[in-house]
């Protein structure tokens, strides 16, 4: 569980860092994976 956090955390510090720099297709597709880990974590709890 601790370890799923912690890259949720670190997927939203990229998909900002990725947001400021204008690179939309790569925010695209890290919101794709953080989408599927809550919806994962979601379902475990």
């Amino acid at each position: 569980m601790d370890k799923t956090m912690n890259e949720i955390f670190m997927l939203q510090y990229r998909i900002k860092r990725y947001q400021s720099m204008g690179n939309g297709p790569m925010c695209q597709a890290l919101n794709g994976k953080l989408q599927k880990l809550l919806a994962k974590q979601a379902s475990a709890m």
